[in-house]
């Protein structure tokens, strides 16, 4: 299924190159079938990126843990739906 998902072309948007437009679509069509984007944008370090992924791999795993024990969670906000 991921390899249905189109990637993203940041550089081709930012700098309006041609095609931009059809990225735009990409984007819209994506958020639309599958609710996620994967954006290729080569100013962002891959280092820091899997750092980050594995930042919120981490968080979640905890927040499950919690709220599947019990706990009330503190970041939580059904008011706020999140």
């Amino acid at each position: 299924m991921s390899s249905d998902i189109p990637v993203i072309d940041a550089v081709k948007y930012i700098n309006k190159q041609e095609g931009w437009e059809e990225e735009c679509k990409k984007v819209a069509y994506s958020f639309h079938k599958f609710g996620i984007l994967i954006f290729k944008d080569p100013r962002v370090n891959e280092h820091d990126n899997d750092n980050y992924i594995d930042l919120v791999e981490k968080y979640f795993d905890q927040v499950s843990k919690k709220f599947y024990a019990g706990e009330t969670l503190k970041d939580c906000r059904p008011d706020l739906y999140y």
